[in-house]
């Protein structure tokens, strides 16, 4: 094949690409919400420790798992601002623990999973839940934040 050829050729699939990704971010959009939607359809994550939960969105032959993780937590604060007030409560004297200060306060933990478990290590199994709820990452209409993964590559033949 030519080099005029292939210049065609990949412009041609790079204009079939841009169709069927926007055709399959339609679909996953359709899959979050009807998920969202259907609580009573999910399973628990395969993952125990991981908080979210799984739906199993049934094809025609195949079983695709959707994953709706649990919400996001705060990454970073400035010291003294609302947000910093809301956590401060609840830490009882161990925001160190979890976040790095200076004039803006830094989350010490990498994933979510850490932080959860480190705030039932260290506030006990009474205090880390209202602890972890006031770090909850929300919206500018205070919904939390989180994240939805569709594993295609997770599916299964019915």
């Amino acid at each position: 094949m030519s080099i005029q050829k292939d210049i065609e050729r990949g412009l041609e699939i790079r204009k079939q690409l841009k169709q069927l990704n926007a055709e399959l971010k339609d679909i996953e959009t359709r899959l979050e919400e009807f998920g969202l939607l259907n609580p009573g359809e999910h399973v628990e994550l395969k993952d125990a420790d991981r908080e979210g939960r799984q739906w199993l969105a049934q094809g025609l032959v195949h079983v695709v798992p959707v994953i709706f993780t649990a919400d996001k937590l705060v990454q970073s604060f400035l010291a003294n601002s609302a947000q910093h007030q809301t956590i401060k409560l609840p830490a009882r004297g161990k925001l160190g623990d979890f976040y790095e200060a200076v004039t803006v306060y830094k989350n010490k933990f990498d994933d979510g999973k850490k932080f959860r478990a480190a705030a039932d290590q260290i506030l006990g199994p009474v205090l880390a839940p209202p602890f972890v709820t006031a770090c909850v990452a929300r919206d500018k209409h205070g919904v939390p934040k989180s994240d939805v993964k569709i594993l295609w590559d997770d599916a299964t033949a019915k």
